[in-house]
């Protein structure tokens, strides 16, 4: 994504949710109360209080409206089956530092956020903020663009909540090209967080973004949108476990067809930075990106600005080039060792390339023609079927 979201500082009071929600809150004399007797599905906004706990009503469809804050010391809870609907433009749910969110989507009955109308860009997305190190500045802290919320802090082990069983859709709402949402940006967020079965469909910016922190994720799917599918920066340190990334290919000749499998840097400004965490270098295992030749940007595996990292199982088809590196720590660290293991090319015109003047790459990674990805090579794998609403998916529907 590009490095700025979007500013918005919205000063709102909770106006959010049903009549039939469960609210509960803090009698504690030291933390901020706010008791909400009526809430109103159609018009899900504003600030759920520190203190205050919050369970939604599966039953009724909430449609979000405006900003969504969880704040600190406040609690979220989404229960299966949960569909919330968004209204056009700068609508989002934002999770501040110390507060908590619970997606409690099941296989049977994911948790849905999605446009009131169904179109790449229509709303923004889900932000969660932690205090997990960003490499920003020498305190692990940095101030996310979207609210001007401080993230970021020592905490590798943070833990903001649990993300299990979520579809989001139509997600990636932009001011202009340089401030945009991702469908789940995730800054400074620790590995305390439990975030598993996310899917991530027909955003316009990135699928899925991590700025610094440590959070493990697993078996996500990303389809479709108009950036890239899994980004990284500021220092991610997590571990990345069953991911299938693809493009669409009735976006193969938009002006954002998808551009790459993943993004990976350290930092924009100072790719040497020692500050928070340091150098990214996020494991990712288990992973399958499909591609297609559209745009300037059609790379597998994007690996700049200081990033590191280690892969293992990779399956990288129909992109125009399969690995891409640029920047001095980002080549020290792939030809020191063996990062990048069980990679397995599929219709990729150039494997490797390398922004000169670098050492010569080709030697960086180990071919296995039968790795299989994130489970099924290049098709959908069956971890992915079903929650997701898919029951199929591969090359011939990523790419004309």
């Amino acid at each position: 994504m590009k490095k700025t979201i979007l500013r918005a500082a919205l000063c709102l009071s909770l106006v959010a949710a049903f009549s039939s929600t469960a609210i509960s809150c803090s009698s504690s004399d030291d933390e901020t109360t706010e008791n909400v007797s009526t809430v109103d599905p159609s018009n899900f906004q504003g600030k759920i209080a520190a203190g205050t706990s919050i369970t939604l009503d599966a039953t009724k469809v909430y449609n979000l409206t405006g900003r969504l804050l969880v704040e600190k010391g406040a609690t979220l809870i989404i229960p299966a089956g949960t569909r919330i609907t968004a209204s056009a433009g700068a609508t989002y749910l934002i999770v501040d530092r110390g507060g908590k969110i619970f997606i409690n989507g099941t296989a049977t009955n994911p948790v849905v956020f999605e446009g009131t109308t169904h179109k790449q860009g229509h709303w923004g997305g889900i932000v969660i903020l932690g205090n997990a190190p960003s490499n920003r500045s020498a305190s692990g802290t940095s101030t996310s663009e979207l609210g001007d919320l401080t993230y970021g802090g020592t905490d590798n082990s943070d833990n903001s909540g649990l993300i299990k069983y979520v579809v989001i859709k139509d997600s990636g709402f932009k001011y202009n090209p340089e401030k945009e949402f991702n469908g789940l940006s995730l800054f400074g967020v620790g590995s305390g967080t439990t975030i598993s079965y996310v899917y991530v469909t027909d955003g316009a910016d990135d699928g899925i973004e991590c700025f610094g922190g440590s959070p493990n994720l697993d078996h996500l799917v990303i389809t479709g949108v108009g950036d890239d599918s899994f980004d990284w920066t500021e220092g991610y340190r997590g571990t990345v476990n069953f991911l299938y990334a693809a493009r669409k290919k009735q976006y193969q000749n938009a002006a954002e067809p998808g551009n790459r499998g993943i993004e990976a840097d350290t930092q924009d400004t100072d790719p040497n930075t020692t500050n928070g965490n340091g150098t990214s270098n996020p494991t990712i295992n288990n992973a399958t990106f499909l591609g297609n030749a559209g745009g300037s940007e059609s790379q597998g595996l994007k690996i700049r600005a200081g990033s590191q990292g280690k892969f293992d199982n990779i399956v990288v088809a129909n992109y125009s080039t399969g690995l891409d590196f640029e920047t001095d720590r980002t080549y020290g660290w792939f030809t020191s060792g063996s990062y990048i293991k069980n990679i397995r090319f599929i219709n990729v015109a150039t494997l490797v390339k390398a922004k000169a003047p670098a050492p010569d790459m080709s030697g960086v990674f180990t071919i296995n023609a039968n790795a299989s990805g994130a489970g099924n090579g290049t098709a959908l794998p069956d971890w992915a079927k079903g929650w997701t609403g898919l029951t199929s998916f591969d090359v011939v529907d990523a790419m004309n």
